[in-house]
């Protein structure tokens, strides 16, 4: 190789290796500057969450702070009194604060020394509760802080962060709604119990204390004792591993796991109890209580075959305003504690067990957990409905009786006494003062004033058919409606179509041209049935129905095409007490307010749980209401009640209403003053049986006697309840007007179809009128459903001169005693 050559390679090998020693040094160079950066930046945000979890420190701990303050910390015989306080005795209670009843409760409890209980069955419930229970103060932080991540982060799924001591406290001092509040003050007497009170007496209350499902009896029951006794047959020292496990699983989810339902009877799926029973079985074995020989022979076994067979139980008999207060603040308990957990109807749909175990959740909390009930039974009110109805029943008419043959082929006769259902409201505010559920308590423990559901007979015309017509422009009190034969549209499955069904009065068709009054008075059927029909094709009715509080459930929308819904025949019916609510609409100024039978519930610390709401809607306008209740005066002035009135033994401004459904099923009576509504149901509650006209009186006067002993008897005692001295005020929407009494409008010139023009006039008489619906003058087809051979006779004879029409004496059913409604 030449040397020049030479010179060449060893300067491009001089220049290469600067080339790589530059590009190391770039290298490090750009490494130090990257180093220092991350350094930097590790620096900083090491000190930003060195002050951040200071900050966060300090502000968890005020948080905490404001939490507990003002929170009252017992004392170790407080405490010791509140844990062992296995059962808090909840009340009822009249409108006055006089007692209706405590709650009995169901639950059974044997409260047994923690020595008495099997070693088993506390390792089991150690291990699946509280697996630290022997270790910690009251409380596992990680476990808490596990639980407050997964509540900030609305984690989807949870796991629990209580321990055993936790729980204690939850369940006998404070309440379980899951807020903040609660769950600092949970941490806080957790620690201060553990304090005060050694491990064995904090696990031998919450092993009494706590709820284990139901028994063979289908009560329910709190404690292992009666766990064990009521599962197994046997004491709580005494269980199995198998027993031992299913026992210790049931607190999780006592009623979804139990074995037996609300009557006693064994569960035909046991999967989820047996379910959890397996996992209590392995972390017994992961805690080291048992060897897995002993695991696996507890899992093999069948548990089933431990549970002992359904026993009857005797039950209690309690009244019907108890039964009412207990049932209803269940009800109402369920919907705040699912409020409270923000329980959505997405997850229910998810769940559908979710409103069973809230429901069970309610049944316990009101039977244990010492809420005060306050109702707006007023007493004096209802005892005396209660008293006049046991002297009366007698009167109401005689048993009816039917016979069939057992299963030996012998005849066996049984006897259907007859029943009765009212309630009193209070109109303005929707208070249910007093009720009468039947007619003894003792025989039939059935509500019937608030559970059954009746055919409301003519009762519903006011409210169904004259009120929206006259709300509507439709009629008048003065608007004439023939009371001729008449047919509606009737579904035949044997003619494949609609065909005519002839609508027929209680009596007879008079064939009159009748006001509107004086139809709505005297209940005539036909009237009533072509004013409806005017108004059925535009479902005029069903918005005016639906804003007195009668739901979807009580009367389906497709009910509004029947023609018969008129005259209150329903395929299904009403509870007497949505009945006379929907009816003190017209003595509350056309306003309808939800009736109701809690006032208020407060928990055992005082605090209202529950105060009611007035709802109110206002029905109609208040010059149509006021039209109505002057119509309604004359029911029981000159219509179908004519003379019930003079058997009370005060005056009030009443307005009132009969109603009889088809065949005598079912005998009605409202009626309301400015204060009050009551009204009364009598009937066999089948509408197979008919009342017949025992004692020789016909069942709507029995029922209105009835109707009038209970008026007279209430006044007795709390005269001042109708408020006799108040009438109802005429608004300013109403006027008087004279109009011609056969037509109900002004005289004029009318034209004929044929070409005709009667300057038409007669005798007038004064009338009720909404200010800006007054009639005008009289025309050709004035009334109601009138038939064009039915006007051509009305106006035949009639010359084109002024006629002066004398009017025809009013004819009245003899009194008031034909209120059968045919429909």
């Amino acid at each position: 190789m030449k040397r020049s050559e030479n010179e060449e390679l060893k300067q491009s090998e001089e220049t290469q290796e600067t080339e790589q020693s530059s590009l190391f040094q770039s290298v490090v160079y750009y490494f130090d500057i990257f180093y220092r950066v991350a350094k930097a930046l590790i620096i900083l945000v090491v000190i930003v969450l060195l002050i951040a979890g200071s900050l966060g420190a300090g502000t968890a701990v005020g948080y905490f702070a404001s939490l507990v303050h003002g929170s009252e910390i017992p004392d170790r015989e407080q405490m010791m009194g509140q844990i062992n306080d296995y059962t808090q005795k909840s009340s009822m209670y009249y409108a006055d604060g006089s007692l209706i009843s405590d709650v009995r409760s169901d639950l059974l409890r044997t409260p047994i020394p923690v020595e008495n209980v099997s070693e088993l069955l506390i390792n089991a419930v150690v291990s699946t509760e509280d697996e630290h229970f022997f270790d910690h103060d009251g409380v596992v932080p990680k476990a808490v802080a596990r639980a407050l991540v997964q509540d900030l982060s609305e984690a989807s799924t949870t796991t629990g962060g209580s321990t055993l001591t936790q729980q204690l406290i939850k369940q006998q001092i404070l309440s379980p709604e899951a807020t903040h509040e609660r769950k600092a003050n949970e941490i806080l007497l957790a620690y201060h119990l553990e304090n005060e009170v050694d491990k064995d007496e904090i696990l031998e209350a919450y092993l009494n204390v706590s709820p284990f499902g139901r028994n063979n009896k289908g009560q329910n029951i709190a404690g292992v004792e009666e766990a064990a006794q009521g599962i197994f047959g046997v004491p709580a020292s005494d269980v199995t591993l198998p027993q031992a496990a299913f026992i210790a699983g049931l607190p999780q989810r006592p009623i979804i796991f139990s074995p037996y339902t609300q009557y006693g009877e064994i569960k035909e799926n046991q999967g989820l109890g047996i379910s959890r029973q397996k996992e209590v079985i392995f972390r017994m074995y992961r805690a080291g209580y048992i060897t897995k020989a002993q695991f696996e022979e507890a899992r093999a076994y069948d548990i089933t075959q431990d549970f002992i067979n359904r026993k009857n139980v005797e039950t209690n008999d309690n009244s019907y305003v108890y039964d009412l207060a207990l049932e209803e603040s269940e009800e109402l308990l369920k919907e705040a504690f699912m409020r409270d957990d923000e329980i959505t109807d997405e997850m229910l749909e998810e769940n559908p067990e979710l409103t069973n175990e809230y429901k069970q959740r309610a049944d316990y909390a009101i039977r244990n957990q010492g809420y005060s009930v306050h109702t707006t039974i007023d007493k004096e009110i209802h005892d005396t409905l209660e008293r006049v109805t046991a002297e009366y029943k007698d009167q109401l008419g005689n048993p009816r009786s039917f016979t069939y043959e057992d299963d030996d082929g012998e005849t066996q006769t049984v006897e259907v006494p007859i029943n009765t259902a009212g309630a009193m409201i209070e109109n303005q505010t929707g208070r249910v003062l007093g009720f009468i559920g039947g007619t003894d308590y003792d025989r039939q423990q059935y509500n019937v004033a608030f559970k059954s559901n009746r055919s409301p007979g003519s009762v519903i015309k006011p409210l169904a058919v004259y009120g929206p017509a006259i709300e509507h422009g439709l009629i008048t009190p003065a608007t004439i409606i023939p009371d001729t034969e008449y047919s509606v549209p009737t579904w035949s499955s044997s003619a494949g179509g609609y065909v005519g069904h002839p609508v027929t009065n209680a009596v007879r068709i008079t064939n009159e041209w009748m006001t509107a009054r004086q139809a709505l008075a005297v209940s005539q059927n036909i009237p009533a049935s072509k004013i409806y029909m005017t108004m059925r094709d535009d479902n005029i009715s069903e918005k005016y129905i639906r804003r007195m509080g009668l739901d979807e459930v009580q009367i389906p929308s497709e009910e509004f095409t029947n023609p018969s819904f008129a005259l209150g025949g329903l395929s299904k019916g009403i509870p007497p007490v949505d009945l006379i609510s929907a009816f003190s609409t017209m003595g509350n100024d056309g306003v309808h307010v939800e009736p109701y039978v809690i006032e208020r519930i407060e928990d055992n610390n005082g605090d209202i749980v529950f105060e009611h709401q007035i709802e109110e809607t206002r029905v109609w306008g208040a010059d149509t209401n006021y039209l109505l209740v002057d119509m309604l005066r004359d029911v029981h002035t000159e219509g179908t009640a004519r003379g019930t009135m003079d058997l009370l033994q005060f005056d009030a401004d009443w307005i009132s209403k009969t109603g009889t459904t088809q065949d005598r099923a079912d005998i009605w009576y409202a009626a309301s003053t400015p204060r009050i509504s009551f009204g009364t149901w009598i009937g066999y509650g089948d509408d197979e049986y008919s009342l017949g006209d025992d004692f020789g009186i016909h069942p709507s006067r029995r029922n209105r006697n009835f109707w009038a002993e209970l008026m007279s008897a209430v006044y007795e005692v709390n005269p001042d309840i109708f408020g006799v001295n108040e009438e109802f005020p005429v608004p300013s929407g109403v006027t008087t007007e004279s109009v011609i009494q056969n037509t109900g409008m002004k005289s004029g010139a009318v034209k004929t179809p044929g070409g005709r023009t009667i300057n038409y006039s007669g005798s007038t008489h004064s009338e009720l009128f909404k200010v800006d619906n007054v009639p005008g003058s009289t025309v050709y087809d004035f009334a109601i459903e009138a038939t064009d051979k039915e006007l051509a006779n009305f106006w035949s004879g009639r010359s084109s001169s002024s006629e002066s029409d004398e009017p025809e004496d009013d004819e009245e059913s003899d009194d008031g005693d034909g209120d059968d409604d045919d429909e």
